[in-house]
């Protein structure tokens, strides 16, 4: 009996090892498999995000050209109506026809969505709205000025309508992209960790396939860095393109700058040559029926009162589309007659003052930050309820920085990202568009700060740099 337990041991051992191989044979090929299909599913599932990333990007790409299709064809109409030359109305035609095409492109993307869904056929809808508009002002006669400035006017409600729901598109699309790449990476990271696991723990317990367990996890390997290498030229592409968008805004800005500026100078040299020929012709006709018909040179002073208003909206337009003292006597002294023509007009007093040569290559960065105090204002005026407005630009290297001050009622996060913020959306646009730094800051004492720097590069001029101040009541 003594012999024999020995033996019994030994078999029961010998018979054991196996068993246990054979467990963890098992349990390793259920964790290689297990580890596999992880590997199977994160590949997937990065695939099937970027899939999805690139549908969302292409989606918010068709969005911006039907916004771009409102803009090209607002400018070719109202180039058409200041103007009256046929040459306008091309881009305008063109535009017309590919509007169905974009938002049936549009749509495509967005057709998993049923809220993008929704406003896509409001979208539509508004365009069919706007277009109308533009057509029935297209078709009016032209008699003068004024029904020039009702036709450019009308519409502005449906453009603004229009515009606020591209945005309101824009930005969920946007984040949808967010939450897509924050459920990618959270996903592909436990799905790795998950994998890592199931590795070292199938490596422990079968060292015997070791060999098939290393080829494994470098082939493992080689698919992640595929993916990773897929995603950092996704990536890279995304990169790309934000670029391309921000150099293609900056091609319209200055485009709309071009126009506004060919525009005014259209109706400086013929309109108002027109009006002045008429001005002094019925000037002339009421000093000869002056002595001999009172009453028909009574209506003579009324009709010189008319064309005397319509000469003001002529030289008001004019400033508006683009103030001729920018290019004769540069920046500062464009910003000062313009913020104390401003303050008169708003009754808030402002000081201004301006250091440095401001002279450029790019004269459209000296537009920008032209039109960045015009929006700044305008929203000073609106809402900001200030009594003060304190504002300085200087010249910093190859740079140009602005700061606009109020003792306002100060500016909340929630109207600061409001979809509705056009002044704020504007400012924005315009220095971001020449890659720019901006700050909207709370002043400690009350109020509203806004900063920004713009490089804009010197011109090869080299001249002394001039300063000036100017205090506004």
């Amino acid at each position: 009996m003594k012999t024999n337990r020995p033996l019994g041991r030994t078999s029961a051992g010998a018979w054991a090892a196996p068993a246990v191989l054979l467990v963890t044979y098992v349990v390793a090929l259920g964790l290689l498999a297990v580890s596999a299909f992880v590997d199977y599913r994160i590949a997937r599932d990065l695939q099937e995000n970027g899939q999805t990333i690139s549908r969302t990007v292409e989606a918010m790409e068709k969005l911006r050209q039907v916004s771009n299709t409102f803009f090209i064809a607002e400018s070719s109409q109202r180039g058409y109506l200041l103007t009256g030359k046929d040459d306008y109305l091309e881009p305008y035609r063109e535009m017309h026809g590919l509007i169905d095409a974009r938002f049936d492109e549009a749509g495509r993307l967005v057709s998993d969505t049923p809220n993008q869904r929704k406003n896509l056929i409001a979208l539509r809808s508004l365009a069919a709205q706007r277009f109308s508009q533009m057509d029935r002002a297209l078709d009016e006669p032209r008699t003068g000025s004024l029904p020039i400035a009702a036709s450019l006017d009308e519409g502005r409600e449906t453009m603004g309508r229009v515009r606020t729901t591209i945005r309101t598109m824009l930005a969920e699309e946007a984040n949808i992209l967010a939450a897509q790449r924050a459920s990618g990476a959270e996903a592909a990271a436990s799905d790795r960790s998950k994998a890592l696991l199931a590795s070292v723990v199938a490596a422990l317990a079968l060292t015997a396939f070791y060999v098939l367990t290393r080829r494994f996890l470098r082939q493992r390997d080689s698919a992640l860095e595929a993916v990773r290498s897929s995603n950092a030229e996704l990536e890279e592409r995304v990169a790309a393109r934000t670029v391309e968008l921000s150099n293609l805004s900056r091609h319209l800005l200055s485009i709309r700058e071009d126009e506004k500026k060919s525009i005014a100078r259209e109706l400086h040299d013929e309109f108002g040559s027109y009006l002045t020929a008429i001005n002094m012709d019925v000037s002339r006709m009421r000093d000869k029926i002056s002595t001999t018909d009172p009453e028909q040179a009574i209506r003579f002073d009324r009709t010189l009162g008319l064309l005397n208003q319509a000469i003001d909206m002529k030289r008001r337009l004019i400033s508006d589309l683009r103030p001729s003292i920018l290019d004769n006597l540069g920046l500062g002294a464009a910003l000062e007659q313009y913020i104390e023509q401003w303050s008169r007009t708003a009754g808030i007093a402002a000081t201004f003052d301006h250091s440095g040569d401001f002279e450029s290559e790019d004269g459209g960065c000296l537009i920008a930050i032209f039109r960045v105090f015009q929006e700044a204002l305008d929203n000073v005026a609106k809402h900001s309820r200030a009594t003060e407005v304190h504002m300085h630009v200087r010249r910093v290297g190859d740079s140009i920085e602005l700061e606009i001050a109020d003792n306002g009622i100060g500016l909340t996060d929630i109207a600061r990202s409001r979809p509705d913020a056009h002044g704020l959306l504007g400012i924005r646009e315009r220095v971001l568009a020449y890659r720019g730094r901006l700050q909207f800051l709370r002043a400690p004492a009350g109020g509203t700060v806004i900063r920004a720097s713009l490089p804009c590069k010197m011109s090869n001029l080299e001249e002394a740099p001039s300063a000036a101040a100017a205090t506004l009541a």
